[in-house]
């Protein structure tokens, strides 16, 4: 059954990944699983095992497809899934795994072969060297992690597919303004957040399990700027170049309460954090409103400044 058909009261059984579970204590001190699941169109529903007794925890990750049997509830105005009965799905099931893996709507490798054809456009050589370089590193990394945990571009390949489409956001805003460094602009919007790849520990279907420690301590922006002095060290790459594509990195969240103590002090910096915003904001809203009939709001989006987007019911002027 898909989740965006589930209603009120209903008896539900299907076949569904798990997103996310823990183990949680409630107020009167007793323990419940709480869990995320997913269908093969990747639409979400949290859920609640009350009686978790026997049920072996290590057995069900993050990944995993199980066969659920439960009731759909109303908690706090959304829908909620309360599981009687979980066991993980066997081969006679017949369940298509790859089915249920969210995924970037283009391929690794194709997404690969973009960004190298943008880095091959850098015209200052070390600034092409340091990009290459750091990119090459994280290649096969790249091919399956995430932007996030939870937020933009949380999917199999997200962090290729939010890159490359800020390269193509940026090459047409720098044809615009042609004052712009797209050298500075182009290995920016590469560099910026390659390092989530080891901020995050996410396996190869794109699905993070938690952050690594030094993601928890330091963060996708101060190790960005760690590997690019590594880089330059072993490159000899001029101190200024480093300095500018650190300073990229360091303000592109633009406030200090979002990890960046400067805000941008070069144009080139000032574009990374808007076009980063802009990737980020339409990725998020596409998909807040990807299930919403049309002349109606969807659910309050925490990742979007908790709003209730509308979608409009008179279409998409661009296509007719």
């Amino acid at each position: 059954m898909n989740i965006k058909d589930f209603e009120y009261n209903q008896k539900i059984q299907g076949y569904y990944m798990i997103k996310k579970i823990e183990e949680r204590t409630s107020k009167n001190g007793g323990t419940y699983i709480d869990i995320n699941i997913a269908d093969q169109n990747k639409d979400e529903i949290n859920g609640k095992i009350w009686n978790a007794q026997g049920m072996d925890l290590n057995a069900y990750k993050s990944g995993i497809l199980v066969k659920v049997r439960g009731q759909v509830q109303k908690f706090n105005n959304k829908m909620q899934l309360h599981i009687e009965k979980i066991r993980l799905v066997e081969q006679s099931d017949d369940v298509n795994f790859e089915d249920y893996i969210a995924a970037a709507p283009v391929s690794s490798n194709q997404m690969i072969h973009e960004i190298y054809s943008f880095i091959d456009k850098i015209i200052h050589p070390q600034i092409k060297e340091l990009t290459l370089t750091l990119f090459k590193d994280k290649e096969v990394k790249l091919s399956y992690y995430p932007a996030a945990k939870t937020h933009h571009h949380n999917i199999k390949g997200g962090l290729l597919y939010h890159i490359r489409t800020m390269l193509d956001l940026g090459e047409k805003i720098s044809s615009i303004y042609d004052f712009i460094n797209t050298d500075l602009l182009y290995a920016g919007i590469v560099l910026h957040d390659l390092s989530k790849t080891e901020e995050m520990i996410a396996d190869e279907l794109g699905i993070v399990e938690d952050y690594s420690t030094e993601g928890k301590l330091l963060g996708h922006i101060i190790q960005g700027i760690t590997e690019i002095d590594r880089v330059c060290r072993e490159l000899s790459i001029d101190d200024e170049i480093k300095m500018v594509l650190q300073h990229m990195i360091l303000s592109h969240h633009y406030h200090a309460e979002y990890g960046s103590p400067k805000m941008p002090l070069i144009p080139e910096a000032e574009l990374l954090h808007y076009i980063d915003l802009i990737d980020a904001r339409m990725y998020g809203m596409n998909k807040a409103l990807s299930n919403v009939e049309g002349g109606s709001f969807a659910e309050k989006n925490y990742s979007l400044d908790g709003r209730s987007l509308y979608k409009t019911s008179f279409g998409d002027t661009n296509n007719g």
